[in-house]
């Protein structure tokens, strides 16, 4: 289906505009300037932008043709120069149209004022721009049949027709767009503080330019600005329209504190229309101040009911740490995760939950991450729960800055680790270990040789034995595989059993094994080896009847600072084959 073309503006619509246009241009050749004919205050181009904001280009011709229709009648009506209602007639909606084409143009009919660019940009089009381009054939006509100059005439023709646009069009613009819901605006008694607001400013706009003693046009800005902080936009176009009215017909009738400058009517005029550009300028920015504001704890309150719902619905810790580390918020899932009730631990360091050998680490992290506001750091640690077990954790940590460039908080999100470290050491050891006898197996013994080197000393030797089983094949053979894999589990058991947790044994072969035996010289480690050997020969095999007894030759060498991991393994290994050419079931020490 084709994308349904917008609709014409309704004839009530059309009607509203006429009728506005005329009623505000008859109100404004009322208060023309005696001297020179130009317009105080043209208002009427007001209903026409805002009717002409909502309606597609292409439907505006009913709209201008209103408007026409309505500025023409009120200058037939009341204008001193009658005959001249056509041509002024096309320019002032000349210019109403084109500010309204400037205001779409730059977007300021979608933002309504909302912040400041939209308020220097609709004064630009609607205060500046468009009067200037209507004032100049407007001033020509005017000067051709008025007494008064062209410059002036233009000067006073921009002035009176873009403050009254300024002045008049944000409240229409409002009306139009529908920005209030009035329901919504009742019900929470929006009606009668309007009307007071409204009654306050009037009654202090017409005292003050009532009176022509004392020069009191601060005094409306006190209600205006109340009428603004309520009512933000609406208050302050409503609160500006009623100082320009209620003061522009005192004033042009030689009331107010105008009257006590020493000038001519016409400077007095100009004066007031100065004072409502102030007005425009104080009231207007305030009320986008507003709505931002509004927007912005809005957007905060829905920022943070989100973030509370999944802090407290998340499985992951949430947490909130002030610059030094105390804690400020801390999620539910810690109740979970560490046993710990919220309540009891904000407001202490959270250095003091970390493992005591981690906590430097965890630190220097969280300095790091205090200098780089834009860097995501995280860390693995332990942790102490309110149980005092001791799990992993892993917290990704972030620092906020205000926009001082102070830090204010560091947000970190903390994740358990103890089911993963868990799996980490199932696959070390599974990657470490033989998986028949449980020792290690070949590669990861060679690395804890390897690793010990280093650390040899010439008054702390080390051994290396190798071990193998004597006639292995033969008992595979006579008495099957599983025979052969209970000596292997029975050596395993009697080597975990006789020596100490210092020592590291592996299996690095089908029946041959390895030993480091730390902290002993040869000597004493051959004493070792000689007990484990007659163990090993008395001790049957388990499970095989008959009784089944097994041997083994081993072979010894010494580790001193200096050696090398393959020439320690060369030697032991020479030594092992000595003693299975000398009989077996003995134990030969490595050449010197």
């Amino acid at each position: 289906m084709g994308r349904a073309s917008p609709a014409a503006p309704s004839p009530v619509a059309i009607i509203v505009v006429g009728l506005s246009y005329f009623a505000l241009a008859s109100g404004a050749i009322l208060l023309t300037r005696l001297s020179d004919g130009i317009a105080l205050l043209w208002l009427a181009n007001a209903p026409l932008i805002a009717a002409l904001c909502i309606t597609p280009v292409r439907r505006w011709a009913p709209i201008l043709a209103a408007a026409v229709l309505g500025t023409w009648t009120a200058s037939l009506l009341f204008s001193p120069i009658p005959a001249a209602a056509p041509p002024f007639a096309l320019v002032n909606v000349g210019e109403g149209a084109l500010a309204t084409l400037l205001l779409r143009r730059w977007g300021v009919d979608r933002t309504q004022l909302e912040h400041s660019r939209s308020i220097a940009l609709f004064v630009l089009a609607a205060g500046i721009l468009a009067p200037t381009a209507s004032g100049l054939p407007g001033a020509w006509m005017a000067s051709q049949l008025l007494p008064i100059g062209f410059l002036p005439a233009l000067f006073d023709w921009i002035v009176g027709h873009g403050v009254g646009t300024l002045i008049a069009a944000p409240l229409a613009m409002q009306v139009t767009r529908r920005d209030i819901d009035w329901p919504l605006f009742h019900a929470r008694r929006g009606t009668p503080k309007a009307v007071g607001a409204i009654a306050l400013l009037s009654a202090v706009t017409f005292l003050v330019f009532y009176q022509s003693m004392l020069p009191m046009l601060f005094l409306p800005i006190v209600p205006l600005l109340i009428g603004t902080f309520a009512f933000q936009r609406f208050g302050a176009a409503v609160g500006i329209l009623i100082v320009a009215l209620i003061g522009g017909v005192l004033t042009t009738n030689g009331h107010g504190p105008m009257a006590l400058m020493h000038v001519d009517q016409a400077g007095r005029l100009q004066f007031f229309q100065f004072y409502l550009v102030v007005l425009f300028v104080t009231a207007l920015p305030v009320a986008a101040a507003l709505v931002q504001r509004d927007r912005l704890m809005a957007a905060l309150r829905e920022n943070e009911t989100r973030y509370r719902l999944m802090a407290e619905n998340a499985t992951d810790i949430m947490m909130t740490l002030e610059p030094d580390g105390t804690i400020r918020f801390i999620s539910p899932a810690v109740r979970e995760l560490g046993y710990f009730e919220p309540e009891n631990i904000i407001g202490l360091n959270a250095a003091i939950l970390v493992h005591p050998e981690d906590r430097e680490r965890v630190s220097a992290v969280h300095v790091e991450a205090l200098g780089a506001p834009e860097r995501v750091f995280t860390v693995e640690y332990r942790a102490t729960k309110a149980t005092g077990d001791v799990a992993w954790f892993e917290s990704n940590m972030r620092s906020v800055r205000d926009q001082s460039g102070r830090i204010t908080a560091v947000f970190s999100v903390i994740r358990d680790l103890d089911g993963r470290k868990m799996r980490e050491d199932e696959l070390l050891r599974a990657a470490n270990t033989d998986p028949l006898t449980g020792l290690l197996n070949r590669g990861a013994f060679r690395r804890q040789v390897k690793e010990a080197m280093p650390h040899l000393r010439p008054d702390r030797p080390s051994t290396l034995a190798l071990l193998d089983l004597d006639h292995f094949k033969r008992v595979n053979d006579e008495h099957g595989h599983a025979a052969g894999d209970a000596a292997l589990l029975m050596l395993a058991d009697l080597l975990r059993e006789n020596l100490r947790p210092v020592d590291s044994v592996g299996r690095i072969g089908g029946e041959e094994f390895g030993i480091l035996l730390a902290g002993l010289a040869v000597v004493d480690a051959g004493i070792v080896c000689e007990r484990l050997r007659r163990t090993l020969a008395e001790r049957p095999v388990p499970g095989i009847e008959p009784a089944l007894h097994i041997t083994a030759s081993m072979g010894l060498e010494a580790l001193a600072p200096g050696d090398s991991i393959e020439d320690a393994f060369r030697a032991a290994d020479n030594a092992l084959y000595a003693a299975k050419a000398a009989g077996r079931n003995r134990i030969e020490l490595a050449a010197a």
